[in-house]
């Protein structure tokens, strides 16, 4: 670590200097780094709101972090610039920095290497995930305006409001508009699918409450379950941790899993949704239906965009076959994953995972993600 008689700014390096929980200091490389001007832009903040600490670099047999030859430990994290989306960063953090009259902390952070040891270009692969997303926005823009042209002129149609239509005439108005909807919904679930898979690039990153977000999600889809009687069983919510992501992504995951689990479960079968914070401090959360369940074959047809298995065709169930791959997309943008377990008859447990790196607080684990 740097001798402490050094001025911070001095370094060529990115640094960033603690007291107690909050950034005292920050030099030029760190500013550069989180694409701030001035130190204000980040002085006085939560560490934890800019730097989200995960696994040391390398452990040994007892879990023990080893340290390079420079005495330092360095760890991978994720850095939130104060606009864009979570980079990924080594950190080295020392254990004294004097300063203005107290002790602090000092934070060597220095861009993650790639595997090819350089580093990664993550303003590139950034601004080209940002144009895959901006292809999607411009082409669902341009295929809704006529789309809602044809809904709103078949809509007049089907209400007869310029007199009435023949029987067939009728039909065909409805027709139109049934078309014209689920081809909507094809449309916006491409854009949604396109803005998933931007990756980490796309996310707005915060502390987010798992508990109120889940809460949410099921309060949307009540309707639909009430419709078909089925009781939606949340273990433990209020233990629920707190995470590090993005929050309308995380509920649009939500949104999708129950709303799928609600969509293919028996009448009157309830749907259970737990979780459990690994011992690594990994946070799954599953959801379980008491649908027909799928094959090994049907699992990986709902895993590809636009897949319908032939069980939801055979049952009618409406749909476009997006709600997973969106599901998929969303978790891994987050560095998670997802994994289904499913057999015929059995029905379906979807279980999606969010490393150890995006959790700041759970009952009974403290948080992973105290830098101090």
């Amino acid at each position: 670590m740097p001798a402490r008689s050094v001025p911070v700014d001095a370094w060529p390096i990115a640094m960033f200097i603690l007291a107690n929980d909050r950034i005292a200091d920050v030099n030029t490389g760190g500013l550069q780094l989180i694409g701030g001007s001035d130190p204000s832009d980040v002085v006085g903040r939560l560490v934890s709101e800019v730097i989200v600490l995960g696994d040391p670099v390398s452990v040994e047999l007892d879990g023990k972090g080893t340290p390079d030859g420079a005495g330092t430990l360095w760890r991978h994290a994720l850095i939130r610039p104060l606009s864009g989306g979570a980079l990924p960063v080594l950190v080295s953090s020392g254990r004294d920095w004097t300063g203005g009259g107290e002790d602090r902390r000092a934070l060597v952070v220095v861009p993650a290497a790639s595997e090819r040891g350089g580093v990664l270009d993550v303003e590139a692969r950034a601004e080209s995930r940002g144009r895959i997303a901006d292809v999607f926005a411009n082409l669902a823009h341009e295929m809704r305006t006529p789309l809602n042209a044809v809904i709103g002129f078949g809509e007049i149609l089907l209400g007869e409001h310029f007199g009435p239509l023949a029987g067939r005439y009728k039909d065909y108005a409805r027709d139109i508009v049934g078309s014209g909807y689920h081809l909507l919904a094809l449309v916006n679930g491409a854009l949604d699918l396109g803005r998933a898979s931007a990756g980490p690039a796309s996310l707005d990153e915060r502390p987010v409450e798992l508990r109120s977000v889940l809460s949410s999600a099921v309060v949307m889809l009540e309707r639909a379950a009430h419709d078909k009687s089925i009781k939606i069983d949340v273990d433990g919510i209020t233990g629920m941790p707190l995470v590090y992501a993005d929050e309308t992504r995380m509920r649009q995951l939500f949104v999708n899993l129950i709303g799928n689990a609600i969509k293919y479960s028996s009448h009157g079968r309830p749907i259970r949704i737990s979780h459990r914070v690994a011992a690594g401090g990994d946070v799954w959360i599953d959801v379980a239906d008491g649908g027909n369940g799928m094959t090994r074959d049907e699992i990986a047809i709902a895993l590809l965009p636009f897949g319908r298995t032939e069980s939801a065709i055979r049952t009618g169930e409406a749909g476009t076959g997006l709600g997973l791959p969106i599901s998929q997309a969303i978790i891994e943008a987050h560095g998670g994953r997802m994994s289904i377990d499913s057999a015929p008859r059995r029905g379906t447990t979807v279980s999606v995972m969010l490393p150890a790196d995006r959790l700041v607080a759970a009952p009974g684990h403290g948080g992973l993600l105290n830098l101090l």
